[in-house]
């Protein structure tokens, strides 16, 4: 049907609330900038589209909070990034943290994706943080570069909340991108992971080993001769609805060719959001690339290892949280300002805690101040919360000794 050439309609939103700080999206970058917004004595709202908390961490499958070292034992992240990995252990399996070290591991550890979006949402709730399902923030209110309130669509219409300062947790900038902030996106290739188990001969699931579920984690991750020739020809970008639904339904025909081929095999649990891992990412005051492995900034705001394997870690500056395009809107999780081989480091969960811890602190402290902006904010004030709170700043200054 071919679309009318113009077509406006005028809908009147009230504004039902006002909050502090308003998180958008539920991911874990977005729990950490709630939490630690919180925790500066802030009202919260966090609004999330899905129907639970830890974004690809939970509802998209990807089960392993990678590693908080940098792979030669030394542990590089602490903060919230560590309280949130310990939280993954709370309540269901999990690999022995305690001992990383002397097992010769890395710091990380795989947990039950539902156990720990329930275990996030009691937190958050503890915490005092109001948590919004269901809902989609549809754009913000701006007033000049000052975002004053954020605009939802949920069963109960489209209403505006009031704020004194955003974190854009959404994954892929969705904030910064609806005011127009100049953006980055990424290719992305063909993944999808679930829930699997075997069937046949009249059970459904099979028992493993210590009592626990034979459940396995079924992982389809690279662009082989068997996939689509479409995939091949056209990697995915996450940017855009079309290319979005392409990866989800790409995606859901791998999985039922593999059904067709073996009769025995049982799908468990499909992921309920698209596991893209790189969509869009903002273009900061600094944008963090490879050649910044090892260096010392002096605004940063934490650090984080190569999860890919050992390596010298990655000091993050401040300055890849904001634009100057926007005062009191800042970026957590894998749409901060970096690219390359940096992009690939940060965009994974215990840096996206390290950001949102950041963004949150520093967006609880820019509610303080009306007439603050991101840029002007004290990094010293910043960085004296987040090193009270237990965050590992200044890594690579101690690794030089200085």
């Amino acid at each position: 049907m071919q679309a009318p050439a113009s077509f406006c309609q005028s809908i009147d939103v009230p504004v039902v609330s006002a909050y502090d700080v308003i998180v958008v999206g539920g991911g874990i970058a977005g729990c950490a900038a709630a939490l630690a917004a919180a925790r500066e004595g802030k009202s919260v709202l966090l609004l999330e589209k899905m129907t639970m908390l830890g974004g690809l961490g939970t509802a998209g499958h990807i089960v392993i909070y990678l590693p908080l070292c940098d792979g030669y034992g030394r542990q590089v992240i602490g903060g919230i990034a560590e309280e949130l990995l310990l939280l993954s252990t709370k309540y269901s399996f999990h690999d022995d943290v305690a001992h990383w070290r002397e097992n010769g591991k890395r710091y990380e550890t795989r947990y039950d994706g539902p156990a720990y979006a329930l275990a996030l949402e009691e937190l958050l709730e503890q915490s005092g943080v109001a948590i919004l399902y269901d809902t989609l923030a549809v754009t913000p209110i701006m007033q000049g570069s000052r975002c004053k309130a954020v605009v939802v669509e949920n069963k109960s219409g489209r209403r505006a909340y009031a704020c004194g300062a955003v974190v854009d947790a959404t994954g892929d900038a969705e904030v910064f991108s609806r005011i127009g902030v100049p953006c980055e996106c990424a290719e992305n290739n063909l993944a999808i992971w679930c829930y699997c188990t075997r069937g046949g001969e009249g059970h459904i699931l099979e028992r493993g080993g210590a009592g626990e579920l034979g459940l396995n984690l079924l992982t389809l991750g690279n662009i082989d001769k068997n996939a689509h020739s479409d995939v091949v020809r056209r990697p995915y970008f996450g940017s855009d609805a079309e290319e979005v639904n392409r990866f989800i339904m790409d995606g859901h025909s791998r999985l039922l060719d593999l059904v067709k081929e073996d009769a025995d095999l049982v799908l468990a649990s499909l992921p309920s959001m698209p596991q893209i891992r790189m969509a869009r990412r903002i273009e900061g005051a600094y944008t963090l690339t490879e050649g910044d492995l090892s260096a010392h900034f002096d605004d940063n705001i934490g650090a984080t290892g190569d999860w890919r394997r050992p390596n010298p870690a990655y000091e993050i500056p401040y300055r890849t949280l904001y634009t100057p395009e926007a005062d009191n809107i800042l970026a957590a999780g894998r749409c901060i300002s970096s690219t390359g081989v940096a992009w690939e480091v940060t965009r994974v969960i215990p840096p996206a805690a390290v950001t949102g811890q950041a963004a949150g602190t520093a967006a609880a402290m820019l509610a303080d101040n009306a007439a603050s902006s991101a840029a002007a904010l004290p990094v010293s004030g910043l960085r004296g919360k987040l090193s009270a709170a237990g965050v590992m700043l200044d890594i690579n200054c101690k690794e030089k000794g200085e």
